[in-house]
């Protein structure tokens, strides 16, 4: 196809894709017909992507199949299809480059309009097979190969999700009451919130709300952490004269961060900071939830990036929430809540 310039090009490629991603392949498995890379995922600008994500190419060139180096960062165009990710040298998928991440990060994703596909007449359309989505982030297949499921029941009444039964109670007054006046039941986060609100996790504002979407500090998710997973004796009884500089024992989360630190939780940085008014991102979180709830990780996972083992620990465990797609990406109170929410799921 002809293209009028890079940009044009670009565009295509993008709007014709259903992710859209910059990633390592660490492993590849070669099958009778295609090849599958492990890819880990460093950043995402279209579409939704776990910390590790399988992309199939074909095997022969002529077929558009595109060779992965291992451990060399890639920009990946794919499409979607039998519930798996395809790409190929035809899809625009290439080596990362600046020039590329700086159009991607610039591009508003409506700079070229897809045409739609032209479909022979009378045959009838393709079935919809794009994975039923709900709202705590489990998905279900829609189609087996391409064959539609005929769902007796929704299948995301299973996960507390979309699709209740439609003679599901109503919470009385009473029950809303105790709630958060920011969190209704259609926020995406609600039973989450709910969730770590009664388990004593959180107790939210003064004025009765949570503020799901405010960003949260290393301080603030380090408290809310090490309450959850350590007993308040334990965390009272903490003491150290070697916290960080920038931590004083006055503080309010000195406890806190005593205890994370102690038991090898947190680690600080180089210049021996905290850094507790810092807004914590999802690299930073991984790796104190992984400490603090014992979560195991594996030595397969460490390809000289720091925060592989932990992002990959929790995404193994469904601990990663649907709102993730990099890991510098900064946490907000409603992240906060699903992360605890699923990992303490998962673990039973």
């Amino acid at each position: 196809m002809y293209y009028e310039d890079e940009n044009e090009r670009n565009a295509a490629f993008y709007n014709n894709a259903d992710l859209v991603v910059q990633g390592v392949p660490i492993e590849v498995q070669f099958e009778e017909r295609l090849v599958q890379y492990s890819v880990a995922i460093e950043k995402v600008w279209k579409g939704k992507a776990d910390a590790l994500v399988s992309i199939n190419t074909a095997l022969d060139s002529a077929a558009c199949g595109i060779t992965l180096n291992i451990d060399e960062p890639v920009i990946i165009f794919a499409y979607q299809s039998d519930n798996q990710y395809h790409t190929g040298l035809c899809s625009g998928t290439a080596v990362a480059s600046d020039t590329q991440v700086k159009w991607l990060n610039d591009f508003d994703g409506t700079t070229v309009a897809v045409l739609p596909k032209e479909q022979p007449e009378n045959e009838p359309p393709p079935p919809d097979c794009t994975p039923y989505s709900c709202k705590n982030g489990d998905r279900f297949s829609r189609c087996e190969g391409t064959t539609p499921i005929n769902y007796l029941v929704h299948p995301c009444q299973f996960s507390n999700g979309e699709g209740e039964p439609e003679n599901k109670p109503e919470p009385n007054e009473q029950e809303e009451s105790q709630g958060f006046s920011d969190v209704g039941k259609e926020h995406s986060n609600f039973t989450s919130i709910s969730f770590v609100k009664n388990e004593g996790i959180v107790k939210g504002y003064e004025d009765g709300s949570f503020k799901p979407d405010q960003r949260i500090n290393r301080a603030e998710f380090t408290k809310i952490i090490v309450a959850a997973n350590f007993t308040r004796e334990a965390i009272d009884t903490c003491e150290s004269n070697d916290l960080f500089s920038d931590v004083l024992q006055s503080n309010w989360f000195a406890d806190f961060v005593c205890t994370a630190k102690k038991d090898g939780v947190i680690d600080g940085y180089p210049d021996g900071t905290f850094r507790p008014g810092a807004f914590v991102n999802f690299a930073e979180a991984a790796k104190i939830v992984v400490g603090a709830f014992g979560i195991g990780t594996s030595p397969g996972d460490s390809k000289d990036i720091w925060w592989q083992p932990y992002v990959f620990a929790l995404a193994r465990l469904g601990g990663l929430p649907s709102t993730f797609s990099d890991p510098n990406q900064q946490l907000t109170r409603g992240d906060m809540a699903e992360i605890i929410y699923r990992v303490r799921m998962g673990m039973e």
